[in-house]
């Protein structure tokens, strides 16, 4: 079900997916998971996420996009997210589309207000009890033309459920670092040894991060050696 989307009927919407579908002019993405759709018509402008696969794999995935709307909703009236407007016939996950780039395509000056704006979204969104876990991709920052910070792309995010689930507690506390982590490193453009005394008590490499880059080292350093990859 769709809410708060105006200028247009879900069955109009639908009728316009399933429209789009097999054509690649209004595709943002493709992958084995699923397809993202850029509607834009009459001056409105949305993201459609839709799940693909087989009888086997699109159960999965599209389980996958109710779990990001669910983490949406968490973070509804965020001005740092997108607006979610829900999922059409229970299937396709319907976003606002921002207007911006890349951190990677715009980056903003260490000393700018992006980054404390950006800092002070991650706070709130963990005060929501939602970890990203991905922000450190720079696809899933954008920077708008005011300069302000967005978040998007919450498919792999992590919401700490409450009681006794330990294993869902430490990945939300691996991914809270992850999120600090990774902010440290776009503000700093990875050269950590820059890091002011202020900054520092949020950057803490955690041991999966430790152990996957000398995973990467040894695959660079060795092996594309030996096999002259």
């Amino acid at each position: 079900m769709l809410q708060n989307l105006d200028f247009m009927s879900e069955n109009d919407l639908l009728h316009w997916v399933r429209e789009h579908l097999d054509s690649d002019v209004n595709a943002l993405a493709a992958g084995y998971q699923g397809k993202t759709l850029l509607f834009n018509e009459s001056g409105h402008k949305l993201v459609i996420k839709v799940p693909l696969g087989n009888f086997l794999t699109r159960p999965i995935n599209l389980a996958l996009l109710r779990h990001e709307y669910r983490i949406y909703q968490k973070l509804q009236g965020m001005q740092e997210v997108p607006v979610c407007y829900g999922m059409a016939n229970n299937e396709y996950l319907v976003i606002e589309y921002i207007e911006g780039q890349t951190i990677r395509e715009r980056r903003p000056d260490s000393d700018s207000e992006y980054f404390v704006k950006l800092l002070q979204a991650i706070k709130e969104m963990h005060h929501r009890k939602v970890a990203h876990f991905d922000l450190k991709r720079s696809e899933n920052l954008l920077v708008t033309e005011n300069d302000e910070p967005k978040l998007i792309d919450f498919g792999v995010s992590i919401a700490r459920k409450d009681g006794l689930h330990w294993l869902n507690q430490y990945l939300y506390k691996l991914a809270k670092q992850f999120d600090f982590n990774a902010w440290a490193r776009h503000k700093y453009h990875k050269k950590m040894d820059l890091l002011n005394a202020e900054d520092k008590k949020y950057y803490h490499k955690t041991v999966v991060e430790i152990f996957s880059k000398k995973i990467k080292r040894f695959y660079k350093d060795r092996l594309l050696k030996i096999f002259k990859i």
